[in-house]
């Protein structure tokens, strides 16, 4: 699937070569000037596809070895059955500058050529909230669509408040919120979407003390890793009267 040209003494031709391949990926005129001078050109890896198709990886053996580059392509490359027949296409790679970057090159072929399915996906999240002074658990449950580089879905989730005790009885306060979510990773198809931003509104008409009347709430949520993610927002509550700034983490 693979070829590998070493022209580490003839760094010239395979500039040469680029300037005759066009690049994908080329860049302006003054940061290409400044790319080819002090990052050369050096060596030229080329993957060959069944359908008569060429990916030509140009790049400077300084920066990038034959070895790390075939195990972060050829897992991508294998996936990439959108790829056009009797094409060869070429990219440049450079850490000095985003559009020559690993992961932007990467990125940008499994856009084009790695072919998607949308997927439903539904998860249980738990975590802790600091609202307003107080502490409060939050369970509930989360649904989204996901498309390739976005998503779009819902929660209902139930923020749960302790208040102090009243001649040593305790009654726990239920406030479900119903959420709209669009989440987001523009960049990096590899991972989760790790931004999320949310509005809700609580639906449930019990009496609460931390929260009464039209309440309603806005969120960021960042993902840390695949099942942590910290989050932080406001509610405003009393009709819009009060606010109580919010921060917290969940557990997927």
């Amino acid at each position: 699937m693979k070829r590998y040209l070493f022209a580490s003494c003839l760094a010239f031709l395979c500039f040469f070569q680029a300037r005759a391949q066009a690049l994908e990926n080329q860049l302006g005129n003054t940061n290409q000037e400044w790319l080819d001078r002090d990052w050369p050109i050096t060596d030229t890896l080329i993957f060959d596809f069944p359908n008569a198709s060429s990916l030509i990886i140009y790049f400077n053996n300084q920066e990038f070895s034959v070895t790390e580059l075939e195990e972060e392509f050829e897992p991508l490359l294998k996936k990439a059955t959108d790829f056009p027949e009797s094409t060869t296409l070429a990219y440049r790679l450079g850490k000095e500058f985003p559009k020559t970057t690993l992961s932007h090159v990467k990125y940008e072929l499994e856009k084009k050529y790695v072919p998607y399915v949308d997927s439903l996906e539904m998860t249980f999240p738990v975590g802790l909230d600091f609202t307003g002074g107080d502490f409060t658990p939050v369970v509930g449950f989360r649904a989204h669509l996901n498309w390739r580089n976005f998503s779009m879905g819902g929660s209902i989730i139930n923020t749960i408040y302790f208040p102090e005790r009243i001649e040593n009885n305790i009654k726990v306060n239920s406030s479900w919120f119903v959420n709209a979510e669009f989440s987001w990773e523009f960049g990096n198809l590899e991972g989760p979407r790790r931004n999320t931003f949310g509005v809700g509104y609580l639906i449930n008409e019990n009496k609460s003390q931390l929260f009464s009347g039209t309440t309603m709430q806005a969120f960021y949520n960042r993902k840390l890793n695949k099942n942590i993610s910290i989050q932080v927002g406001v509610i405003s509550t009393e009709n819009f009267k009060t606010f109580y700034p919010t921060v917290g983490i969940r557990f997927w």
